[in-house]
């Protein structure tokens, strides 16, 4: 006589704790996505393996865009442009590999030239004052 005995119920209890993590991870994954008070999105984009990835963009609680640039794997690549509230658009920066690489242009009241300053690996070469 064995002091052990077998009970098929475990297999009953493994199944549904299975389908409940899986659950789980789905609301996870796929929980709302922050919003200001109003109720408008504060940012909009995809990931991949956990990282950000894809044109990803994030909002004014005027529903204005505030910025939006792409990510590759979680670094910032190509074009990030900021906004003001009211859309004019106040920086247009090149990225490569999250490093500001290339022209790096500050504007003002209208969507006017401000400053135009070129960058490699982050680090200032020269500006243009206007």
């Amino acid at each position: 006589m064995s002091i052990f005995r077998y009970n098929s119920n475990h297999k009953a209890i493994v199944g549904i704790l299975i389908v409940l993590v899986s659950a789980l991870g789905f609301y996870l994954r796929d929980r709302e996505k922050p919003k200001h008070s109003n109720g408008q999105a504060r940012q909009v984009g995809s990931q991949m393996d956990g990282r950000n990835h894809g044109l990803w963009a994030w909002y004014f609680s005027n529903g204005k865009r505030e910025m939006q640039g792409n990510f590759t794997h979680g670094k910032r690549e190509g074009i990030w442009i900021t906004f003001a509230p009211n859309g004019d658009t106040l920086i247009k920066a090149s990225y490569q590999n999250d490093k500001l690489n290339g022209q790096y242009t500050v504007y003002g009241a209208g969507n006017t030239v401000k400053d135009i300053l070129f960058y490699e690996q982050d680090k200032l070469l020269n500006g243009n004052q206007k």
